[in-house]
């Protein structure tokens, strides 16, 4: 395991100064002509970002010992993925996009605030693995949902614009207005390295960038949530509204919390609670930061701080 961690923080000092290099060259390039003037402005800059850097990197070293420390408690049985394979998921679509160490080192270092709010290196981390796309997919299977395209850290502008096009379940009024807008946010801001784990009822598919299963399956459930309504394009552009997006994202908890709770999962029913908690908590803070944005960088802490305070009374409670 120690070894694990030497890797794993190795690989995040190699991600992290990709992007402090990239931002050097960029603000030196930018202020060229007023390099003179500038230049102890610049260095201050990445020197600041070197500090933050170095306290990434602690962090990330932490949540390794923690995650370490969670993997040697009894997690819920989850026969469904113990048998694993590559073929084994017949009928729930999964692409995987290609290994870019580049372009997924740039989204790793975008990912740093999630991965500290949420206290877990897995956030955004761009390196999905097997396990975790069988629980998501298996939860599709679960719930029949066999259509749903599941892409792993893919950026597919094309393949998505033809599922749009396609897809049967939403209004024309809605595909060519609301899909179109969220399809252009897609194409020009690629979730490979600025997004996260999300699933688009437009094109009824669920991008996974984060090796947490709990957060695929929460986007998953909410895939479920939209297929289960009598006009799914009018339910997915009203639950996109500031505030009106919470009563999806409580709906999508639940359903996960309740199906783990069945089905089981590899990790243990703490860390799943701990884990939705949490992203509830940033969620929220979304939603609201769309309101008062002002301020949305403090909702993001308090929303997730909150959400880790909640989840360990629960599990305390539960655990008495």
């Amino acid at each position: 395991m120690s070894v694990r961690l030497v890797a794993d923080t190795s690989i995040a000092a190699r991600h992290f100064f990709v992007g402090v290099w990239i931002t050097t060259v960029s603000l030196l390039k930018s202020e060229r002509s007023e390099r003179h003037a500038t230049l102890k402005h610049n260095f201050l800059e990445v020197e600041t970002m070197l500090k933050l850097g170095v306290r990434c990197l602690v962090l990330a070293g932490m949540m390794q010992f923690g995650n370490f420390a969670l993997a040697q408690a009894p997690s819920l049985p989850s026969p469904s993925c113990e048998a694993y394979d590559a073929h084994s998921m017949r009928q729930v679509q999964v692409e995987r996009g290609q290994r870019r160490p580049i372009i997924d080192g740039v989204g790793w270092v975008f990912g740093i605030p999630r991965k500290v709010l949420l206290w877990d290196s897995r956030a955004n981390n761009h390196s999905v693995s097997d396990e975790t796309v069988c629980e998501v997919s298996s939860y599709l299977e679960h719930r029949g949902l066999v259509d749903t395209k599941v892409r792993v850290n893919q950026y597919a502008p094309a393949d998505e614009w033809r599922r749009l096009v396609n897809n049967q379940q939403i209004g024309a009024g809605w595909k060519y207005t609301a899909g179109t807008w969220k399809w252009l946010g897609y194409t020009i801001l690629p979730g490979r390295i600025f997004g996260n784990d999300e699933y688009n009822p437009f094109t009824n598919s669920v991008y996974l960038y984060s090796d947490m299963p709990t957060m695929g399956l929460a986007e998953a459930a909410y895939a479920k949530d939209v297929s289960e309504r009598n006009r799914p394009g009018t339910y997915a552009v009203v639950q996109s509204l500031p505030l009106v997006a919470l009563w999806h994202e409580t709906l999508a908890t639940d359903e996960v919390i309740n199906y783990i709770s069945i089905h089981g999962s590899t990790e243990q029913i703490e860390k799943v609670r701990h884990d939705l908690y949490s992203r509830y908590g940033l969620e929220t803070a979304g939603t609201v930061g769309q309101v008062l944005p002002d301020g949305s960088g403090l909702f993001s802490i308090v929303g997730a701080v909150s959400g880790h305070v909640v989840a360990a009374r629960e599990n305390s409670s539960q655990n008495r």
